[in-house]
């Protein structure tokens, strides 16, 4: 027996597909067709204002999670992107961002990058306490996540706070200890603090990284045996024997 897929369906699920690969023109084409269909009509539009939005096309983004919004009005996510529409781009109406995020979460009050959005909103409009107290509600919600950390690190800066945002990094240290993201953004805090101290030094010294360091970067003689050798203390490896016979052939050959 063979399965029956409906069109909209599978102009649906391609363009997931294509939108997935980067090829969005083709994507929004599929989606389209399957938003005008009828049927899937609504997560056909909210997938077109998801691309929109990675692509900087706000204003069709608006119109696209609208029509999402009115097949779908109990939907939290297609009120959760006519937030993230409404805020930036040509436009912009902060007020019409932050009603989209009290939407969705009165519908879905577990939905953290809602409440996080929200907390930010605030505190860019002037309100900075009841948008930090959202942001830290947010964070105390779900410490083991990323999102939260960085949305409420961001509100304290913003503010100025820099006290709390040295006790919110050493807590994240216990609380998103082993996350790759909460790595590499210790590791660009570390890069910018290495950058301002040589502004305000040498400029002609160079920044040594504690993370970067070389060890033995160059090949041993013809006939040493090359010594395992560690590229990074972040990522530490040797350099495969097969690596020394190439070196060794092509020496060979030019001394020939």
């Amino acid at each position: 027996m063979h399965n029956t897929v409906s069109l909209s369906r599978f102009l649906i699920s391609r363009g997931k597909r294509l939108a997935a690969h980067g090829m969005f023109r083709a994507a929004s084409a599929d989606l389209a067709v399957a938003s005008a269909s009828g049927a899937g009509s609504a997560e056909a539009s909210g997938l077109q204002a998801e691309m929109s939005l990675r692509t900087g096309r706000f204003k069709a983004a608006r119109r696209q999670a609208g029509e999402a919004l009115a097949a779908a009005p109990t939907c939290p996510h297609y009120q959760y992107l006519c937030g993230l529409a409404w805020e930036r781009g040509p436009g912009a109406d902060p007020n019409k961002a932050s009603h989209h995020y009290l939407e969705c979460l009165e519908l879905d009050p577990g939905h953290l990058r809602a409440r996080c959005r929200l907390g930010l909103a605030r505190v860019a409009s002037g309100l900075v306490n009841e948008g930090l107290a959202i942001l830290a509600g947010a964070w105390k919600s779900a410490p083991q996540a990323f999102d939260a950390f960085l949305a409420l690190y961001r509100g304290l800066k913003k503010a100025g706070r820099l006290g709390e945002i040295r006790a919110l990094v050493r807590s994240a240290r216990f609380q998103l200890r082993g996350d790759i993201r909460f790595s590499s953004f210790l590791d660009r805090i570390r890069y910018r603090a290495a950058a301002r101290r040589q502004r305000a030094g040498n400029p002609a010294e160079p920044v040594l990284l504690p993370f970067l360091r070389l060890a033995d970067p160059v090949a041993p003689h013809l006939g040493e045996r090359l010594r395992a050798t560690t590229l990074r203390i972040d990522a530490p490896g040797t350099v495969q024997e097969p690596h020394a016979f190439r070196l060794r052939r092509r020496q060979r050959g030019r001394n020939a």
